[in-house]
């Protein structure tokens, strides 16, 4: 009975992913056009995603240790390429194949879509960064040579903004 309860749960882990994955492509324009308000529903939707996500991969540990226990074996990593060898009836041993493979699919677009969007959080916070640096900086500071006697009494800068503040 173990191993349809781990066919079951891997099920709805593929079945999570593809909403993780739907989720992660939303976040993408919402990225680049700096809707946080937006952003912000889709973290939190994220975020629970996730909090499921664990909890089925506690439940899939949960089980294949079952699996494993009822086999009279002992497994420290209970993973699905270790429940594949143990399963000796072909159907359910290609079943447990094909969900590894969707799986391992479904992970590996999840982590390309998650980072397209770390480079553009990046690169939005480089230009938050470049900008405030524009707004704190002075500009003729860096292109006319002063003599070091004759730059300002406090040492710091003049910019548009006291950053000492």
């Amino acid at each position: 009975m173990a191993v349809q309860d781990i066919v079951r749960i891997l099920d709805e882990q593929a079945e999570l992913y593809r909403q993780l994955l739907d989720t992660a492509n939303q976040k993408t324009p919402v990225l680049v056009k700096g809707d946080v308000d937006q952003l912000n529903v889709i973290l939190q939707k994220e975020r629970k995603l996730i909090a499921r996500a664990e909890q089925l991969e506690q439940q899939r540990i949960l089980e294949t240790h079952r699996h494993f226990v009822s086999l009279g074996y002992i497994s420290r990593l209970n993973t699905l390429r270790e429940v594949i060898q143990s399963v000796n009836q072909p159907e359910q041993k290609q079943k447990l194949i094909e969900q590894q493979r969707e799986l391992s699919k479904l992970l590996g677009e999840l982590r390309r879509v998650n980072e397209l969007n770390q480079q553009l959080i990046r690169q939005a916070l480089a230009f938050i960064d470049y900008s405030i640096g524009l707004a704190v900086d002075d500009p003729a500071e860096d292109i006319v040579y002063q003599h070091p006697q004759k730059t300002n009494a406090s040492g710091g800068r003049n910019g548009i903004f006291d950053t000492r503040a």
